[in-house]
């Protein structure tokens, strides 16, 4: 019985109470008055959750219950391109020592899987484990390190206001330049073995794109988000987002630095999932499912 179905039988009864309790005496003016206040109580206790069917339409009105996750793999279709090497033209006897450096702009593991693919989630509920993590949070820094003359984490996702430690394990200098479009920019000169924090302070819809001003070919990416609905693909091409609000349709974007959409938006042919020219598809879980999918990603989805 819904929550309206629930009062207006509820006021009936109080009702049919009032003229049973007046039998044919005369009405007076104090009989809808007690009316009145009989349906405000009942209204008062249906906000205040006093029942399960108050429960039920508060959950509701939050537009789903329960939580899911949504897992899956990207897999390149086709024979993977072979990887070109960098113009290291700079510290060779450290920046690859000679043999030069492959270009990691585009990694396909050998079972087909991308790694470094971006998602996150735009969601109305967010589960108290992917919360905003407060100003004072004292979390503990994230490594974010060069080494080779690369960094080591070429894709980083993180929550704004995790810390994010800068280091240079290289044993000649480097210069990292933070670009992001909204939150506090970065541009250090990192000397031998030393360190610095960046604190992402502002969510970003695409990536950031990192840089080493001494050594151009250094590149790498870094998506501050509020929440903690995010993922990058690891090597094999496979990504989790757990604890997803189910019983609502939530938005995915999907971002790759090669991507031919939009802003790197990735698109694939999946009209089941709504997959939009932006890069966006779309999933609605059921309370304590998983749903795990296995995409193909197109030649011509990547350049």
């Amino acid at each position: 019985m819904t929550r309206t179905k629930l009062f207006l039988a509820l006021t009936s009864i109080a009702a049919l109470a009032v003229v049973s309790v007046s039998g044919c005496a005369r009405p007076t003016m104090a009989g809808p008055r007690a009316d009145q206040q009989v349906a405000l109580d009942i209204r008062n206790k249906l906000k205040e959750g006093g029942g399960d069917t108050a429960a039920a339409g508060a959950e509701a009105a939050q537009g789903g219950t329960g939580w899911g996750t949504l897992r899956g793999t990207f897999k390149y279709a086709g024979t993977a391109p072979t990887p070109g090497k960098l113009n290291v033209d700079k510290d060779t006897e450290v920046c690859g020592k000679g043999q030069g450096i492959l270009d990691n702009s585009l990694v396909i593991g050998s079972d087909g899987g991308i790694a470094n693919i971006v998602l996150y989630a735009r969601a109305k509920r967010v589960h108290d484990s992917a919360k905003p993590l407060p100003k004072d949070e004292k979390e503990e820094p994230l490594l974010f390190d060069q080494k080779g003359c690369m960094f080591l984490s070429h894709v980083v996702a993180c929550q704004v206001n995790r810390p994010l430690d800068v280091k240079n394990s290289d044993p000649v200098g480097h210069n990292t330049k933070i670009d992001p479009t909204k939150g506090a920019a970065f541009n250090q000169n990192l000397p031998v073995g030393q360190s610095l924090l960046y604190i992402p302070t502002k969510e970003e819809a695409i990536p950031a794109a990192v840089s080493c001003s001494i050594h151009p070919w250094m590149k790498a990416y870094l998506l501050p988000r509020n929440d903690k609905y995010f993922a990058v693909t690891k090597a094999d091409g496979s990504f989790e987002i757990p604890n997803l609000p189910a019983g609502e349709e939530v938005e995915i974007q999907v971002w790759h630095e090669r991507a031919t959409g939009p802003s790197g938006g990735l698109v694939l042919p999946k009209k089941e999932l709504k997959w939009s020219p932006k890069g966006r598809f779309k999933v609605k879980l059921e309370p304590d499912q998983t749903l795990d999918l296995a995409l193909e990603v197109p030649a011509g989805a990547i350049r």
